[in-house]
């Protein structure tokens, strides 16, 4: 599912990664609102943690789980120029996901601890 904002953009298809441990998974209802300031310009990766900001309703990169709640891991990449909001629905809620695929986030154990029904895949 694509990324949506109100900007009238073309994309080439480029190659991705996949973050996704099995086929049984949940996205968010009703999409997510990323608030464009809150990412920099340029791209966001697939595997982003992310969660909605309780002040603004917007979601922002995952740092801290004070001040926010519906946390989740971006199954999608997008563009961002730093000040556009976008709406995606490929947020994944619950499943499993390859934990070394993910983009490098040191809050990774505090996100552990508020998603409980996403399970974090790691190999030896």
């Amino acid at each position: 599912m694509p990324a949506y904002s109100l900007k009238t953009s073309q994309t080439a298809f480029r190659g991705g990664k996949n973050i996704l441990a099995s086929e049984h998974l949940q996205f968010i209802e009703g999409g997510a609102t990323l608030d464009g300031t809150k990412f920099p310009a340029g791209t966001v990766e697939v595997g982003t943690l992310i969660a909605r900001n309780t002040t603004s309703g917007k979601y922002e990169p995952f740092t801290t789980a004070i001040g926010f709640d519906n946390f989740g891991i971006l199954n999608i990449d997008l563009v961002s120029d730093g000040a556009t909001d976008f709406v995606v629905g490929e947020v994944i809620v619950r499943g499993s996901v390859y934990e070394a695929k993910l983009p490098t986030n040191a809050a990774l154990a505090d996100f552990k601890a508020v998603t409980p029904m996403i399970r974090f895949v790691t190999h030896i």
